[in-house]
């Protein structure tokens, strides 16, 4: 259910939970990019270049979160092909996708994570591994007002708790 509200200088924000789909981790060793870029690459993807751009495309987002390292979320579990030194986690019930979505946005995750959320800073197209309230997320800038942000399970209500307090209090409503 989603929650509205604004931000203390009135600016609306909307919070929901959306569908996480498939999350896949791929790790490995020697050659893991050359391994892993060969299979996304059947699948018309590419592993990312650095640990700040998301690639998309079709439905899914790939993050680079560690050197040898990547995330993925899609709509439908991957199909890649096997492969020495890389080993292939699924990780979908281990966390929990938000939208946090309005005018707004960008000002509250600056309020709550240690990074600045503005357009400059923070384009279209990046993301960031970092924390709300202690607790380690990925956040995801999909367009100018929309932001996608991967929370451990076991930690979503208290962060979606913690991200609603944040929102004007008389201005919150909860839509059906």
């Amino acid at each position: 259910m989603p929650i509205s509200g604004k931000t203390s200088d009135g600016l609306a924000v909307t919070l929901s939970e959306v569908e996480l789909g498939h999350l896949t981790q791929l790790a490995g060793w020697s050659d893991f990019n050359k391994t892993v870029d060969y299979a996304f690459r059947t699948q018309g993807l590419s592993v990312p270049s650095d640990y700040r751009s998301a690639v998309r495309g079709g439905m899914a987002v790939i993050w680079r979160i560690a050197p040898d390292r990547v995330l993925v979320r899609s709509e439908t579990a991957l199909a890649l092909e096997s492969a020495n030194d890389v080993s292939v986690i699924d990780l979908s019930d281990s966390r929990v996708c938000l939208a946090l979505q309005g005018p707004g946005a960008s000002g509250l995750l600056s309020r709550v994570a240690a990074l600045d959320f503005s357009d400059a800073a923070f384009p279209v197209g990046q993301f960031a591994q970092t924390a709300i309230h202690h607790i380690s997320v990925l956040i995801d800038r999909q367009d100018g007002e929309h932001f996608t942000v991967l929370i451990p399970t076991t930690f979503a209500r208290s962060i979606a708790s913690f991200l609603t307090q944040h929102l004007a209090a008389e201005t919150i409503s909860k839509q059906t």
